[in-house]
């Protein structure tokens, strides 16, 4: 599972999903953990579970710096990720450490607050659960941001996946491949005249536009979601002066990246939570004496359902 996560991370994203639903949640997701890193006490001690790039590990020291409280923030991910430098003086600590599966943790050394964001839930929660139970102080907290099975990022990724696994996007990779064959070596305008009186470029090129145009026309959101008219207008712009076997490996990068997408919504998809994992989520943690405080839903400034948010508490002996 790592290896699509590790290479997207590279990327510098900090959200496990598309970069268009930030605007949508990012307020209100600041309001949601703001309160709760509030409630920490001078030598804290947090571990954020599939931490990706740092999102909350960083928002929490932004949020904490200013005032006197010291501890630290460690965040761990199953996936490759790069480690934060901040200098050694500096109040709050945060460790960023990859390729750590959260199911089993290397360190026992027990902590004031468990976070996840849009992360825990990929994991076998029966495990994780277990192993975030007995990290857990007495009186510790367990918040999560969870997704939910119904919500508008699950649905709208969902289209997406069927767009870029859909035949229509197959056949517009297989015509590229084809124009770039059939456009042959180009390094002057005189290979641009000739690929434009081409009758075999020309055909391609019309059904490379008519595939597009299917696609627009099935699914224009998830199409701009996809990412493929960039790849197609880098083809086209960028790519026009490369070699033949250069504008080839281009078209196996963007099918690589196109199947790593698929990968992680499928993973999306699956890891939602519904009724029903919270249920089995609510057992897990009560053989454990994590007991549950609430669950509330959040839902984005025009209404549209976002995720779950789920608050738990270490039980007092």
């Amino acid at each position: 599972m790592s290896q699509h996560w590790s290479e997207y991370w590279e990327q510098g994203h900090l959200t496990s999903f598309g970069t268009d639903f930030s605007s949508n949640y990012a307020g209100i997701l600041k309001d949601i953990w703001l309160p709760i890193f509030k409630e920490l006490r001078p030598n804290f001690e947090v571990l954020d579970i599939a931490t990706g790039n740092g999102a909350l590990p960083l928002l929490l020291k932004n949020y904490l710096d200013e005032s006197n409280i010291n501890g630290r923030v460690r965040g761990v991910d199953i996936a490759k990720i790069q480690p934060i430098k901040f200098d050694a003086d500096n109040s709050i600590k945060i460790e960023l450490i990859g390729e750590v599966n959260c199911e089993s943790l290397p360190f026992s050394d027990p902590v004031d607050l468990v976070t996840s964001q849009f992360g825990i839930e990929y994991s076998n929660l029966s495990a994780s659960l277990k192993t975030v139970a007995n990290i857990l102080k007495t009186g510790g907290r367990l918040s999560l941001v969870c997704h939910h099975h119904n919500s508008m990022i699950i649905s709208r990724n969902k289209q997406v996946l069927l767009l870029i696994q859909s035949v229509t996007t197959k056949k517009l990779i297989e015509k590229l491949y084809s124009l770039a064959d059939s456009m042959g070596q180009v390094t002057t305008k005189v290979d641009i005249n000739r690929i434009k009186n081409d009758q075999v470029c020309e055909v391609l090129r019309n059904d490379i536009n008519q595939l597009i145009g299917e696609l627009y026309e099935s699914n224009e959101a998830a199409l701009m979601d996809s990412e493929i008219l960039n790849y197609v207008t880098t083809f086209f712009k960028q790519g026009l002066y490369w070699s033949v076997d250069k504008k080839n490996d281009y078209l196996k990068f963007v099918q690589k990246q196109l199947s790593d997408l698929a990968l992680r919504l499928e993973e999306l998809v699956c890891a939602a939570i519904d009724e029903t994992k919270l249920a089995s989520m609510l057992k897990i943690l009560s053989n454990e004496r994590v007991e549950f405080v609430s669950a509330t839903t959040l839902k984005s400034t025009d209404a549209q359902l976002l995720a779950w948010h789920f608050i738990f508490q270490k039980a007092l002996k």
